[in-house]
């Protein structure tokens, strides 16, 4: 009797596993995949509808006597520049870029600065408002080195604080991110303003169904994330 004692002790004991154990785990009910799935798809909405007008942003500084256009910008914006410098009182408008990509050994001009400045003038604004800024070549912060280039010339001017008022036309999505840059570089003594034109390539309202309205959006994003 005694003897089998040992025995049914033994077999009472649960082995411990040696390669796995099992543990319970949670699993959403189906309330729960609804209510993700709902939250999903009411951000998607809304992000949709919304980023585009974020990134084009148009908030101008209010009686700014200067003016910037981003000379890689296409001819439309320029129209618009040309169309404030007639109605409203301009000191002056800086014309910033870089070395041109392609087309310098035909043209005249070796940069967007230089470019733009030309066809302003052409478009019938005074030549004495138009003032150049090229910037050095650059392969990454094209914003930034052009920024950075326009600052110098703006030490050079010796402006009064009261003047100290400039707004960007620059293209679509690419504003927010424009006027970040000008504003860090340009400091707190500017107060910088952004207009945004709407680009001709594609339909704004409808930019998440056309390659270009995507790619201009997604670009963006990417770059004030990592700026």
């Amino acid at each position: 009797m005694s003897s089998d004692k040992p025995a049914a002790t033994a077999a009472a004991i649960p082995r411990k596993p040696f390669w796995f154990r099992r543990r319970s785990v949670p699993v959403p009910t189906w309330k729960t995949w609804f209510v993700l799935f709902t939250a999903t798809g009411l951000f998607g909405w809304w992000f949709v509808s919304t980023v585009h007008n974020w990134l084009s942003v148009t908030d101008p500084a209010e009686r700014a006597p200067y003016v910037i256009v981003e000379g890689w910008a296409p001819d439309y914006v320029l129209e618009e520049v040309m169309a404030t410098a007639k109605e409203t009182p301009v000191k002056r408008i800086f014309s910033t870029g870089i070395p041109l990509d392609q087309g310098s050994f035909l043209v005249s001009y070796n940069n967007y600065a230089q470019l733009a400045a030309a066809s302003l003038a052409k478009m019938g604004v005074d030549p004495k408002l138009i003032c150049p800024v090229p910037a050095t070549p650059a392969k990454t912060d094209r914003t930034r080195t052009m920024a950075t280039a326009l600052k110098v010339v703006l030490d050079g001017e010796k402006i009064s604080a009261e003047d100290r008022r400039i707004n960007i036309y620059t293209l679509g999505t690419h504003a927010r991110r424009s006027r970040k840059i000008f504003q860090e570089v340009l400091g707190s003594d500017w107060k910088v303003g952004v207009i945004s034109i709407p680009s001709e390539d594609y339909d704004p309202d409808k930019w998440y169904r056309q390659s270009g309205g995507v790619k201009n959006v997604l670009d963006e994003l990417v770059a004030l994330a990592v700026q």
